[in-house]
């Protein structure tokens, strides 16, 4: 909830309308201020002493804000009304208006006297503050006086109306929160969308041209292969239509994990060798080690972490100049579950420190402004990061120009035994 402003949750015009009804109801002075002590609103009821001479001189303001904030903040402390005497003399209190546990403003009422008025102490107030200290007794002597059981009264009234301004601005914070969500997604769906398009078109424009060229050579050899590169780019173009719909269901809220017993090691070993034969790069050594720590059977989902890890090695094999990968896997305890941690390493030329860093920020935020510009380079990541979030995972990238590039994904998943 960091930098969220009271004036963001509540509109001040509201705020201004439930603060005058406020005063004129208890018939004291109130204002509502902003977590640093700062007035949100025009001050309600306020006094010619408050408002044309305290206020108005620069070491009065400043007092005033602190002395508000600093009210609302002993109120918070003590979870009940804070009655206090100002800087100036004057008897205030205070009620805070909370975000859940953040403190995001104050409703503050007051500038009344108890008791009876001591002259030497607002003159001296006066004298700092730079005010002419008659002009400034004679404004306190208009001060309305109350009853000290007044005031604790209309003080509890003033922390119940706290009290339900922290509910409106919570209830405010969570549809400012969706609508933000919403937004964030519509964005994120229709750029998503758009590059599978693309991608699609693409393929089909291929497809289309290979087949033609297939057709008028009539050769034998070369219509197996024209076909053969065609199933392999249909292969690529189902797993697209299968992002596309993973996507958004996940951006509707539907996570539709199926989590099954499934051999690790065997599931790295089927992945390696089909995106071999995928992307016809069998002329590319995939070494695979599985650490001991990995168990037999893990219950987890073993689909998408199938497809999490052909979409990784897809990428390091079409890393320019990529001649090796090593793919190793572990485990370790955490918490009541086993943290499967796969290790993705390629030989290739690596990336730069910018394409590096929007990689890795990809993965967090999903920005398909810099998705579009690494497709271009090569580094397709596609919903990798949403997939493994997804199964409460983590995935980075790490990498040194030529030398080459390390993916690790860490996903907690349950030890289980074949039945």
């Amino acid at each position: 909830m960091q930098n969220v402003k009271l004036q963001d949750l509540l509109d001040t015009a509201v705020l201004q309308k439930i603060q005058d009804s406020l005063s004129s109801y208890i018939g004291i002075a109130s204002l509502i201020a902003d977590e640093n002590g700062i007035p949100v609103t025009e001050g309600s009821g306020f006094t010619d002493f408050c408002m044309n001479l305290t206020r108005k001189s620069g070491l009065g303001c400043t007092r005033c804000n602190a002395c508000d904030k600093q009210g609302a903040l002993e109120t918070l402390e003590n979870g009940k009304p804070v009655v206090y005497h100002c800087h100036a003399g004057l008897v205030d209190f205070a009620a805070p208006i909370m975000l859940e546990d953040t403190y995001i403003g104050s409703i503050i009422g007051g500038q009344v006297l108890t008791d009876d008025l001591n002259e030497d102490g607002f003159r001296n107030t006066a004298r700092e503050l730079g005010i002419d200290p008659d002009i400034y007794v004679a404004a306190a002597k208009k001060v309305p006086h109350r009853d000290l059981a007044d005031v604790k009264r209309a003080a509890q009234l003033l922390m119940e109306v706290g009290s339900a301004l922290s509910d409106m601005a919570y209830r405010n914070f969570l549809a400012l929160q969706n609508s933000r969500k919403l937004e964030r997604a519509a964005h994120s769906q229709t750029a998503f969308i758009m590059d599978m398009n693309e991608n699609i078109q693409r393929n089909m424009t291929y497809w289309i041209a290979a087949a033609k060229q297939a057709v008028e050579n009539q050769d034998h050899t070369s219509m197996t292969d024209t076909l053969k590169d065609i199933v392999v780019r249909g292969t690529e173009l189902l797993s697209t239509l299968s992002d596309t719909v993973d996507f958004a269901r996940m951006n509707d809220g539907e996570t539709d994990l199926c989590e099954t017993e499934y051999d690790p090691a065997a599931l790295i070993a089927n992945i390696c060798d089909r995106v071999q034969k995928y992307l016809q790069a069998e002329d590319i050594p995939i070494h695979i080690q599985v650490d001991d720590t990995v168990p037999s059977y893990l219950l987890g989902d073993e689909g998408r972490i199938g497809q999490i890890l052909t979409k990784v090695l897809s990428n390091a094999i079409n890393f320019p100049n990529t001649s090796e990968i090593t793919v190793s896997a572990r485990c370790k305890a955490s918490s009541y579950a086993e943290l499967l941690i796969i290790e993705v390493y390629d030989n290739g030329d690596g990336m730069t420190e910018e394409a590096l860093a929007n990689a890795n920020h990809y993965l967090v935020s999903n920005d398909f402004q810099l998705i579009r510009k690494m497709e271009a380079e090569g580094i397709g990541l596609s919903i990798i990061g949403l997939l493994i979030r997804q199964m409460s995972g983590s995935v980075k990238i790490t990498s040194i120009k030529s030398v080459g590039t390390t993916y690790t994904i860490e996903i907690p998943q349950l030890p289980a035994e074949k039945v």
